[in-house]
């Protein structure tokens, strides 16, 4: 979850304003590290989903978290589309900067419900119910 929060902040805060000397292309080629990632998230957050079903889909955090992290990544693959063509005067375009500060609030929001899942649930196992 580091790489992938980390890779997008760098690019989100470049994006708007922060570390202007600094030139987006070598951010750019962080995105394959990028999706790599992504899909070991996914990966690790079905299996939590696996083990233990009740927890996660009784607790509304979870699903704040979810919708954020799911268009967080849509964000990011829109920027990702955008960046890779060679676009000079991004700086300049408002709906960039709307996008990577939309980016940069919805990964703060995905990375502090995840913390707090772990003290919000109210089922732990299925069992309970039975």
């Amino acid at each position: 979850m580091g790489f992938v929060v980390g890779i997008n902040f760098a690019i989100g805060l470049r994006l708007i304003g922060f570390a202007p000397r600094l030139s987006i292309p070598p951010l750019v080629r962080f995105y394959p590290l990028h999706w790599y990632c992504a899909v070991l998230i996914l990966v690790s957050g079905l299996s939590l989903l696996l083990a233990y079903p009740a927890k996660a889909l009784t607790n509304p955090v979870f699903y704040l978290k979810l919708a954020a992290l799911l268009i967080a990544l849509l964000i990011s693959r829109k920027l990702q589309k955008i960046l890779a063509v060679d676009f000079d005067d991004f700086e300049q375009d408002k709906n960039i900067r709307r996008l990577a500060y939309l980016s940069l609030f919805l990964w703060v929001v995905t990375v502090t419900a995840g913390r707090f899942l772990a003290y919000t649930n109210s089922v732990l196992l299925a069992s309970r119910f039975y």
